[in-house]
């Protein structure tokens, strides 16, 4: 019987819990860029090596973002001995997890509704309530890719991360299990939100593609239509960027990022620095991610898309 665990509302200590269950767990600043990287993997360095997150073997543990993710007690006891307010993160499928990001603020609560309606009550699974006053889903990983945002204030969160609770949202509200008791998700993902082709397995990794092509996005949750970006969901959208497009993604959030500081909507330093940290976690050169969000600025603002 899954009873559960309390989890407590110290960070240090809840990163703790949730390693003594088996959960990967990193550290997560509070724009959900990642952490610096030491001089071999940080691309401004004289001593840079070129290499992919997931192979980096400069033994310091906190180059790669969600790569950096770990169970072991004597690094974690150091890192958040170190930055003791640093939010829990813990990678969705490194963990074996697939996760429905339910967003009010973009009309999650009603898809959610219409969604049911249509294939059935979603089973029931490990929730959690968000900072944004939304609901992680969390199910067990099918084993194949799934589509990013497939539904207005709805996203499916694989190929990420998730911040977990006592983690602080940007509002100041606190991530939280029922009860404050965590419970190991145990149900499979829903069969109807698998994918058409879901007999065909996740694919190897490709090398980047280095194309400026845009994606279509998703219209809803701001007067008048259209997703309210925050410097957070622009983050958030290049990590969850799949393999062979993260040129693409990156290049994306450096435009909405842009347009969204010309209407004095975020600061663009800030949004710049995240981006940039986001990009490197990801694999992106410093090079190619200063140059494409500098290129972002001189691209005409693209009014299908909302702030």
């Amino acid at each position: 019987m899954n009873v559960g665990t309390k989890i407590p509302k110290n960070h240090r200590d809840a990163a703790l819990a949730y390693s003594a269950l088996g959960i990967k767990v990193f550290r997560v600043r509070r724009s959900k860029a990642p952490y610096a990287n030491c001089p071999r993997c940080d691309k401004q360095s004289s001593i840079y090596i070129p290499h992919r997150p997931e192979q980096c073997q400069c033994g310091v543990p906190t180059c790669h973002g969600f790569w950096a993710a770990t169970t072991d007690t004597t690094l974690i006891h150091k890192w958040w001995t170190e930055e003791p307010d640093a939010n829990v993160g813990a990678p969705c499928k490194l963990n074996g997890w697939a996760v429905l990001d339910i967003d009010p603020r973009n009309g999650g609560h009603t898809s959610l509704c219409a969604l049911e309606r249509r294939v059935g009550v979603l089973p029931g699974t490990t929730n959690q309530i968000t900072g944004g006053d939304g609901i992680h889903m969390l199910y067990l990983s099918p084993g194949f890719d799934l589509p990013g945002e497939p539904f207005p204030g709805i996203d499916f969160k694989h190929n990420g991360y998730i911040l977990l609770a006592p983690s602080v949202h940007s509002s100041g509200n606190r991530y939280q299990w029922p009860g404050g008791v965590f419970h190991k998700p145990s149900t499979a993902w829903p069969a109807p939100l698998l994918p058409r082709k879901e007999k065909r397995p996740i694919p190897q990794p490709r090398p980047a593609a280095h194309r400026h092509t845009f994606p279509s996005v998703r219209t809803a949750g701001r007067p008048g239509g259209g997703k309210m970006w925050t410097v957070e969901d622009l983050v958030q959208h290049v990590m969850d960027g799949r393999e062979g497009n993260r040129n693409h993604t990156f290049f994306f959030a450096a435009c909405r990022a842009h347009e969204l500081a010309a209407q004095d909507l975020i600061n663009l330093s800030e949004a710049e620095s995240a981006l940039l940290h986001a990009a490197s976690a990801i694999g992106l050169t410093d090079s190619e991610a200063r140059n494409s969000f500098d290129s972002a600025a001189t691209r005409p603002s693209d009014r299908t898309w909302a702030a």
